[in-house]
């Protein structure tokens, strides 16, 4: 039974016992900053396991996962995966414990027909209930019921003693047995024995108790279901194989790899299959919006890009080749995940660039190691705990050995690379160099790992506290409203009242104001009782609760005072020229650019707004200059802005835009503007767009690899802009003429002086003296500058033949000196060089001096000392 039919299986048998299929969310956690990656179904129900009323008590999912855990483990094993796909059922305060086992063992047994005898369970060893209910209601055999303490069957592991707080309870495993020979053999071999004859199929954690501070363990009063089942693992013993990658969902990418390879090196196989894993993770991360970068979920995409590269070379593929398999991830994937087949050559090209970058990387690997020898070295330089070692010693091998790690952390270049290229240098290390990289390395995984891993509190009950109804909003159509005050919140506690001068969170029966989401900021205004003022700054939601932060201007406001909620009207319609701006703008990048623009991030605010985009390179400006062509023309064709409250199927079947971040429900406002724009959103927008007036983009730029930005502005924002930088122009353009006036000016200067210094050209050559044959002028002239020195001394080489010129003069206001030598070019052979010359007597005058071997000048800060100058340089040439 293939994967496909299994998802739908599990799907439907739970849907016709009342269970709500929700759709997977995203491998970025919509509302979960707790973990970097969604590692399980329940991720996206935590409000729900803590009392939240979502509409449903039971749900079920095929929900896809990515875990780094065990990313060195991916290959080596018949069941690590990063990328997975976690089936589950879920009961918030509804069924519990006999029911979770019954559904699980009937859907194994008779809806799959798994034979009983090769299942066994495992119970938490204090969890007497469970027991009962697989011996007595299931009944299978005492010899097939394992019980295992806190680390193997409470979730989460060894909560009790190590927590974290929040929920947490006792969990039920069941394991598919393939047999004697598939394991270590022994007649007592079950489940808690790890040689892999006992494969977990799914977990049953039954939520009954919040773990407190003190590490006591409460009753809940309403208990939750919570479990999971990997869909490969299921696969894999319903086709009878014993290992997830001889499945359908890999097979055809190995295949596809094994065609590429020349001769399959010893060990090929772990690294077929860890390439065939980590295709899928990262073709996921990127639908669902991760770019590959240095920092949070971007650097897990660009780390297992890399590993895979690594393994490719491995196995002799050395030109990039991991974007080709995007094509059969898409295929594999295709029918719960349609959409894959749209985005894979973008998702291709994103991997191809990863690949090249990375592969250039390591042919510059040398170099790097160069970068790296020279900073050990000067580390070491300046210890004086490793005085006089040499680049053999323990304490260069412990350095390097960190250096080694700094090179594969930032650069992704392994350490077998940066071992080989030290001894190419003959840098002979010790042991000392893998252990301080695996101390490196060991660090980061902890650090990676407490990334990965709930942080304090399982849940995080923010916003879960107050007994409060939903805010009902009503600023799409309103901008006043009068209304109550239900709750006042100051530094997260409920309060009675706001007084002046105080800052205030309120929340209201209802409001017209727009809470923060989906990247347009909240609205900001009044609310009034009477003289009573309270200003909102800011805007934002918890769950369905509107807050109002602001502070109160004047008088007191109480819990059930009724306001009049009125938000700023011309701030509000800024923000909505803005949000429909983005619109226009995401359709006129499509239409330029093609199809697989797509949104990654906005910021819609009331005086500009930045949209981020996939597209692979740099728009040019003539790609910018028709981006906003098109988006102005879509404009000045006045269309309505209608929208629409529909399902959400019905709304992508549509062909309707949605933005990779958002967590979207069941029913969805869809935005369309003419016949060019139709997206989900639940933002502020115009009723026609003619009130943007006017679409100007103020500059274009990178995020991340993959991703752009543009930032614009509209309305009298843009004319704004446009009126700066027509006076920007006229006012570059008037410097530009005054320029041109003063360099005409200096050219006319430059004539004339030149005019002038030619008339002394005369009186200059009749000083001319004959020193041992050589033709010598000697002369200081007044406030001369180092241009009119050196126009000078070419006109008298002009004239003269053999001879050296020494020329001088002062600035007398700034008291500068300045000297020239120049010599006739038949005078070289002779050994005479103007810039020996100079250096000679540039110290007197207070400066340096240097220059060609036929012509020297020296500047300085003693003028006093010319005349010295001139009669030291007579000694010299006396001497030749």
């Amino acid at each position: 039974m293939q994967a496909d039919l299994l998802r739908d299986k599990f799907l439907n048998f739970f849907k016709s016992r009342k269970h709500k299929i929700v759709p997977s969310d995203s491998l970025v956690p919509s509302d979960d900053p707790t973990v970097l990656f969604t590692p399980a179904g329940m991720n996206q129900f935590k409000k729900e396991f803590m009392g939240f009323d979502a509409g449903f008590k039971r749900a079920t999912t095929a929900q896809r996962c990515l875990r780094t855990d065990d990313l060195d483990k991916v290959g080596k094993t018949s069941a690590h995966h990063t990328f997975f796909e976690m089936l589950g059922n879920f009961s918030f305060g509804d069924y519990f414990k006999e029911e979770a086992i019954s559904y699980a063992w009937e859907f194994l047994t008779q809806e799959l027909k798994i034979d009983k005898e090769k299942l066994w369970v495992s119970v938490y060893k204090d969890d007497d209930e469970a027991y009962q209910v697989w011996r007595e209601k299931v009944g299978i055999p005492v010899s097939k019921i394992v019980k295992l303490g806190d680390k193997d069957n409470f979730w989460p592991s060894e909560a009790k003693t190590k927590g974290p707080n929040g929920p947490c309870g006792p969990c039920s495993e069941i394991f598919f047995d393939f047999g004697l020979k598939a394991g270590c053999g022994s007649k007592d071999c079950d489940p808690s024995c790890s040689c892999g004859r006992f494969v977990e199929i799914w977990n049953l954690v039954f939520t009954q108790f919040n773990r407190k501070e003190d590490a006591s363990l409460v009753p809940l009063p309403n208990k939750n279901i919570d479990t999971g089942m990997g869909l490969e693992r299921l696969a894999a013993i319903m086709q009878g194989k014993q290992n997830n990658f001889e499945t359908e969902l890999f097979q055809p990418i190995i295949a596809e790899i094994k065609r590429f390879i020349e001769a399959e090196p010893k060990d090929s196989t772990k690294l077929i299959y860890a390439i065939a894993d980590h295709i899928r993770a990262v073709v996921f991360s990127i639908y669902d919006g991760i770019s590959p970068s240095n920092e949070g979920r971007g650097y897990i995409a660009r780390k297992i890009i890399r590993k895979s590269v690594l393994h490719l070379r491995s196995l002799g593929i050395k030109k990039p080749f991991l974007y080709k398999l995007v094509v059969l991830v898409a295929q594999i994937m295709h029918k719960p995940y349609p959409d894959l087949k749209d985005k894979q050559e973008d998702i291709a090209r994103v991997i191809l660039n990863e690949e090249n970058n990375f592969i250039n990387t390591l042919s510059l690997s040398s170099v790097l190691v160069d970068n790296e020898i020279e900073k050990v070295k000067l580390e070491l330089e300046n210890d004086p705990k490793v005085e006089g070692a040499t680049l053999a010693s323990a304490a260069v091998s412990g350095a390097l050995g960190i250096a080694a790690f700094r090179l594969y952390d930032t650069h992704g270049i392994p350490l077998e690379i940066t071992r080989d290229e030290l001894g190419l240098r003959c840098i002979s290390v010790n042991d000392n160099f893998e252990a301080a990289f695996q101390r490196e390395l060991d660090k980061q995984k902890n650090l990676s790992k407490s990334f990965s891993k709930m942080k304090g509190d399982v849940f995080d009950i923010k916003g879960l506290g107050l007994k409060l109804k939903d805010t009902n909003f009503i600023g799409y159509k309103e901008h006043t409203s009068k209304t109550k005050i239900l709750a006042i919140l100051k530094d997260a506690r409920e309060v009675n009242e706001a007084l002046v001068g105080d800052n205030f969170q309120i929340v209201l029966e209802e409001t017209p104001f727009y809470a923060e989401s989906g990247g347009q900021v909240g609205d900001t205004g009044e609310l009034l009782n009477g003289n009573n003022v309270f200003q909102v700054l800011d805007t934002q939601k918890i769950d369905n609760l509107i807050l109002h932060i602001g502070k109160v201007i004047s008088g007191v406001f109480k819990k059930n005072d009724s306001v009049v909620a009125k938000i700023d009207i011309q701030r509000r319609q800024n923000i909505a020229r803005n949000h429909t701006a983005t619109h226009i703008l995401q359709a006129a990048l499509r239409q330029v650019l093609g199809g697989h623009v797509q949104q990654q991030g906005s910021l819609v605010g009331d005086e500009k707004f930045r949209f981020d985009f996939t597209h692979f390179k740099g728009l040019s400006k003539d790609e910018l200059a028709r981006v906003e062509e098109v988006a102005n023309g879509f404009i000045a064709n006045n269309c309505a802005v209608d929208s629409k409250e529909m399902a959400l199927i019905d709304a992508k079947k549509t062909g309707a835009l949605a933005f990779f971040e958002e967590k979207y429900s069941e029913f969805v406002r869809v935005i369309i503007i003419g016949d060019f724009s139709k997206e989900l959103c639940g933002g502020i927008h115009l009723t026609n767009i003619k009130e943007i007036g006017l679409i100007k983009i103020l500059g274009e730029g990178s995020v991340a690899s993959g991703i752009r930005r543009i930032e614009g502005v509209t309305a009298g924002f843009a004319e704004q802009f446009i009126k700066d930088e027509e006076e920007k122009v006229i006012e570059e353009s008037n410097k530009r003429s005054k320029l041109e006036e003063l360099k005409a000016q200096e050219k006319k200067r430059s004539a004339q002086v030149r005019n002038s210094l030619s008339e002394d050209l005369p009186r200059l050559i009749e000083k001319n003296v004959k020193i041992n044959g050589i033709n010598t002028v000697f002369s200081l002239e007044e406030n001369l500058d180092m241009q009119a020195l050196r126009f000078l001394a070419d006109k008298i080489k002009e004239k003269l033949s053999s001879v050296v010129v020494v020329l001088a003069s002062q600035d007398e206001l700034q008291k500068k000196a300045f000297l020239v030598v120049a010599v006739t070019p038949d005078l070289l052979s002779r050994g005479i060089d103007a810039g020996a010359l100079i250096r000679k007597v540039a110290p007197l005058i207070g400066g340096s001096g240097g220059g060609r071997c036929d012509f020297a000048q020296a500047g300085g800060s003693n003028p006093e000392a010319l005349a010295q100058a001139l009669e030291e340089l007579k000694k010299v040439v006396n001497k030749l």
